[in-house]
């Protein structure tokens, strides 16, 4: 089966193979160029052979194919009988295959059989050449030198380049330019002549010009740098220079405009002048120079101002005539004790007319040098009495007048206020202040100095009016921290300095602080930081912010100006992760992270947390008892109410008066229940309520007050009271005596039991009387006609005498003056 497979394969293989070759051989193709200009038609013909086998014997047609895509049919014509063409209006700026393809069926074109074919490409004009440009070279065999930019160039198609040179009055100049070239040299014979120039690209399509350039050719050189031959100083404050073009160009005889710039030693820049058509052999005079100066010189040249200037000369070194420095110093005398910091600097009106100057501080009374020195401040022992010294300059060829320096005798007076610095710039700033109150202020002296240079830097100061009350301070280094004080100057002292610490510019530090752990607990962890170094703050440090974080928990965020922090309410046995973040007010940096492990709660820990809450637990138990000790007879009461016995009670009688001093107010609306034990309890019965109690009910009597006499007290109330001091009392019976129920029809009771099931007397107690029993009249006690009337009337009533009867035991303890209780 494989090999029938195999078998078929080439049979098709030698099939297609032989079509080809078949092909190969019938036509042949033709187009009037292989590469035509965009947009333009393309014509392309075909011409079958005879001896064609695609076409022998067999009806036919010709199809066009453009990259692989069947062309319109109405795009294609026959020229002759076997011959086939086609017009194409336009192709693709990439170009196209054109195939001519044999069909043998008119509708099936998937039947056709490529025959030939050809590629055709397609062209642009050339770009217009820019940016001309040309400039002379100055040097021994002087050339004009002109270039161009091509633009875009199609490798297969090539393009031609042609200079133009228009001159007035001359003839013109035309230069073929070598291909792949963009620029070209031609000969310099006229250098003072104008011009005119452009170059032109050429290909088969077409060309283009450039702009004309307009152009004197001198002025297009560049010159050489000059050289200074010689300079001279035989005036006072002048300098006399000698020099010529580079020797490449001294055959150049012509008016050039030349500038000299001026420097000090110091890189301070003096003058700066620019001669227009000077001649180059004439000496240049320079005037109005400071004495006794060194100079560096240095010039260049050009044709005239449409051109370039040529390149700096090498520094030439001159010093103008030397004289005595004249005018005066400033200066700023501080005196601490007897010690003396003196600073000076040149005033607007000071010349040093020379070099190498020495300065020199002295007194008159006595006469004495106190310093001599070549810097701008001296420190000296200031004598005793001396009220003013004398600062002068001293060069090589004589002394300054001197300059005087009062010695102040007050120091330490009024101050200004509200000093601030505001940044002005990177390298600037401006400061503020109030104005003290005296009116006796002469003027402001305003110091600073950087903070961070080692060895440490001079002292630098200013005098203000007195009418000043800001200046601006400039020269100053960014991220580099000054001390700015501000002294008011009076007419007999100089006051207390006001002083801070300014930037001129802040960014974040470059170092952020490392976080220590100075104490960790189970809860807590104290950290500590040190304070960045000055030179590395960059800025006034602000504050700092303190992250402690968990993996679990939330952030802990601390904002503090301190360097140390303690971190509270932290977990047990438990990682955490902390760093600190510092601020200025240009920026924050971040610090390292740092991981933190908390302890676990140790024996000592633990018994400091027992023992407060031991003894606070015994201090709230003893309180307590205490507070039931102290209310012992309320508690007793509440909890173990006590039953009187009557054998030791006696029975007594108040009056109103009498029995309501000191007695607790009871309300009306609240049942009147014998709260106070081995007391007297006296219940007042408001007229028209019933009493309401635990041992009598408000149904079970009324009182008619008909019965009694109207003279007597409204009530009276007898209670049964212990008298034994060893042993408790408590009420056992009530006798309630009120104003009448008038509205009630019952009678009153004659007396009223308790509802005690208690026993009277204890039968445990050895020789306690009998349990309470009622006896008949005729036993053993004895009648008693005076005992325990309840109201007192001349004639008692036999009902009343009747009652005791009941109460034998009653009887016994009649108390027959009650009126002496």
């Amino acid at each position: 089966m494989a090999s029938i497979w195999l078998v078929l394969v080439l049979w098709i293989y030698i099939n297609d193979t032989k079509k080809g070759i078949q092909a190969l051989s019938c036509a042949k193709i033709h187009t009037p160029a292989s590469m035509v200009l965009a947009g333009s038609p393309v014509s392309v013909s075909c011409s079958i052979q005879d001896d064609c086998p695609l076409t022998k014997g067999k009806n036919f047609h010709v199809a066009w194919k453009i990259d692989n895509h069947f062309a319109p049919s109405n795009l294609s014509y026959q020229e002759s009988n076997r011959t086939y063409g086609v017009i194409i209006p336009s192709l693709p700026d990439a170009g196209a295959f054109i195939l001519c393809a044999v069909c043998e069926e008119q509708e099936n074109l998937d039947s056709c059989q490529i025959v030939n074919g050809v590629n055709v490409k397609v062209g642009h004009p050339p770009s217009v050449p820019k940016n001309l440009r040309c400039s002379l070279s100055l040097t021994f065999n002087q050339s004009f030198c002109c270039q161009w930019d091509p633009g875009q160039e199609m490798p297969n198609l090539p393009t031609n380049y042609i200079l133009h040179i228009f001159r007035e009055m001359s003839k013109n100049d035309r230069y073929v330019i070598p291909r792949g070239m963009h620029s070209y040299s031609i000969p310099s014979d006229s250098l003072f002549l104008e011009m005119e120039i452009n170059v032109t690209a050429v290909n088969i399509f077409g060309n283009a010009t450039s702009e004309t350039l307009k152009l004197v050719p001198l002025e297009t050189a560049k010159f050489d740098p000059p050289e200074i031959k010689r300079i001279e100083a035989d005036v006072f404050g002048c300098l006399n220079y000698s020099w010529s073009l580079a020797q490449s160009q001294t055959w150049l005889v012509t008016p050039l405009c030349v500038e000299l710039r001026l420097k000090t030693m110091n890189n301070q820049l003096i003058k700066e002048l620019v001669l227009p058509f000077w001649k180059q052999e004439n000496k240049i005079n320079v005037c109005d120079l400071p004495h006794g100066t060194n100079y560096s010189t240095t010039m260049r040249v050009k044709y005239n101002s449409l051109n370039k200037w040529s390149n700096w000369s090498d520094l030439k070194i001159a010093n103008t005539l030397m004289k005595a420095p004249t005018g005066s110093l400033d200066t700023w005398l501080k005196v601490n004790d007897q010690t003396a910091q003196l600073y000076w600097k040149p005033s607007e009106d000071f010349s040093a007319n020379g070099w190498d100057l020495s300065y020199t501080v002295e007194s008159k009374k006595p006469k004495k040098a106190l310093c001599v020195t070549r810097e701008n401040h001296c420190f000296f022992n200031l004598p005793e009495l001396v009220e003013t010294v004398y600062l002068r300059a001293t060069n090589a060829i004589g002394s300054s007048d001197h300059t005087k320096v009062p010695v102040y005798p007050k120091r330490g007076l009024g101050s200004v206020s509200n000093l601030s610095v505001h940044p002005k710039s990177e390298a600037s700033v401006l400061i503020t202040w109030g104005r003290p109150a005296s009116p006796h202020v002469t003027g402001y002296v305003l110091e600073w100095r950087p903070l961070c240079e080692t060895p440490a830097a001079p002292l630098s100061f200013t005098l203000m009016d007195k009418n000043n009350s800001s200046t601006i301070v400039t020269g100053l280094r960014p991220y580099e921290p000054y001390e700015i004080s501000i002294y008011p100057k009076y007419v007999d002292g100089i006051g207390h300095p006001q002083t801070l610490m300014a930037y001129s510019s802040q960014k974040a530090p470059s170092v952020a602080p490392y976080l220590n752990v100075t104490e960790i607990s189970h809860s807590y962890i104290k950290l500590h930081w040190d304070e960045i170094p000055l030179e590395q703050r960059n800025g006034i440090i602000q504050g700092y912010t303190v992250f402690v974080w968990h993996e679990r928990d939330k952030i802990k965020v601390i904002k503090t100006e301190q360097t140390s922090v303690e971190v509270k309410d932290l977990q047990p046995l438990t990682k955490y992760y902390a760093l600190v973040t510092v601020h200025t007010m240009g920026g924050s940096l971040n610090g390292s992270v740092v991981t933190l492990a908390t302890g676990k709660i140790d024996g000592i820990e633990m018994v400091l947390f027992v023992i407060p809450a031991c003894i606070g637990l015994s201090l709230l138990v003893i309180i307590v008892v205490f507070a039931c000790v102290g209310k012992h007879e309320r508690v007793k009461m509440c909890l173990w109410p006590i039953i009187p016995d009557p054998a030791n009670s006696s029975i007594k009688r108040w009056t109103d008066s009498d029995s309501l001093q000191g007695m607790p107010h009871c309300k009306e609306d609240m049942e009147p229940v014998l709260m106070y034990l081995s007391h007297f309890s006296l219940l007042d019965l408001a007229e028209n309520k019933p009493f309401k109690s635990d041992y009598v009910k408000e149904d079970q009597w009324s009182h008619d007050i008909d019965s009694h006499d109207e003279s007597h007290p409204s009530f009276q109330t007898c209670v049964i009271y212990d008298t034994e001091h060893d042993k408790e009392s408590v009420p056992y019976a009530t006798v309630v005596f009120g104003g009448p129920y008038q509205n009630h029809s019952s009678p009153p009771p004659a007396y009223v039991r308790s509802d005690s099931t208690q026993p009277l007397l204890g039968a445990n107690n050895p020789g306690s009387p009998p349990p309470y029993e009622n006896v008949s009249p005729s036993g053993g006690v004895s009648q008693v006609q005076h005992f325990a009337t309840f109201l007192q009337k001349s004639t008692e009533s036999e009902e009343n005498e009747e009652h005791w009867d009941d109460f034998p035991m009653l009887r016994s303890l009649e108390i027959r003056n009650t009126d002496h209780i």
